[in-house]
């Protein structure tokens, strides 16, 4: 790489849209890691507190997840 390549790389839409992928990036790990969390929480709670909106919200947190793992798929390849 000569010097108005990476003078061009600096200053062009390339660093731009790598520092956009890398910051969803992680925007979408944490929020997988949130999703885990808040799963986690609920069978904690499952444990302590039974309830008959149980499975309802159960269901919800495996969405989230699902959501989760597909919107980080989505950013690291798209």
């Amino acid at each position: 790489m000569d010097l108005n390549q990476l003078s061009s790389f600096l200053n062009g839409q390339q660093l731009t849209n790598i520092a956009f992928k890398i910051i969803t990036v992680f925007l979408a790990l944490f929020y997988l890691v949130y999703s885990l969390i808040l799963n986690k929480q609920m069978h904690l709670m499952n444990k302590t507190l039974e309830d008959r909106l149980t499975q309802f919200i159960f269901f919800v947190c495996s969405i989230q997840i699902t959501v989760a793992l597909i919107l980080l798929i989505f950013t690291i390849f798209l």
